[in-house]
């Protein structure tokens, strides 16, 4: 049996699937018989349909997590945060004790987390002494990011083993695809401050 003829019979057995892709805008398109078709206007984002109060530390005084624990005063003091970091979402509930800072970054891989790294860990620098509490919406990726990026540049650390010592912490962590190109690149160098 020729090696033509040996992909044939193995390509008749092959289940069929078809290719969902879901863009920034939350539009799934699906190839059709070669052609691309519409099928669904979703949100571009994920939903949370319960709240995740996880707080994970991930280094001394620095914990990080979803935009949930932002808004319960009780987590906040029991976990003793005096600041918090909001990557990418603005916070409405805010208590009077607590220190707020808001760092844009949206959660596409085309987005840039250079200059996010370097204002995140500026804060962080700043207050040290004090517990801090960075997150973005579910904690996935933004938040996990910037956590990621910091123990690399503080302990010097691979991307390998800092994205699994704060996937040790937090399970549900994954950066988006560019986000994790970018802090493969990263030059320690670059945040010789910190």
């Amino acid at each position: 049996m020729s090696l033509s003829s040996l992909l044939q019979a193995k390509k008749k057995d092959l289940k069929h699937c078809n290719t969902i892709v879901t863009n920034m805008l939350g539009e799934k398109y699906k190839i059709i018989d070669n052609e691309v078709k519409l099928i669904d206007k979703g949100l571009p984002f994920v939903v949370d349909t319960k709240p995740d109060l996880q707080v994970a530390l991930a280094a001394p005084r620095l914990y990080f997590g979803s935009q949930d624990p932002v808004v319960n005063i009780d987590i906040l003091q029991r976990y003793k945060i005096r600041h918090v970091i909001s990557i990418g979402i603005t916070v409405e509930v805010r208590f009077k004790e607590i220190c707020y800072y808001s760092v844009d970054l949206l959660d596409v891989p085309e987005s840039s987390i250079f200059n996010t790294l370097k204002t995140c860990f500026s804060i962080i620098k700043s207050n040290q002494h004090e517990n801090i509490f960075v997150h973005c919406n579910a904690g996935v990726s933004r938040s996990a990011s910037v956590i990621i990026a910091y123990l690399m540049v503080t302990e010097n650390l691979s991307y390998d083993k800092a994205y699994q010592r704060v996937k040790s912490v937090r399970q549900c962590i994954k950066p988006n695809d560019g986000f994790v190109r970018q802090l493969k690149a990263l030059k320690i160098s670059d945040f010789s401050s910190v």
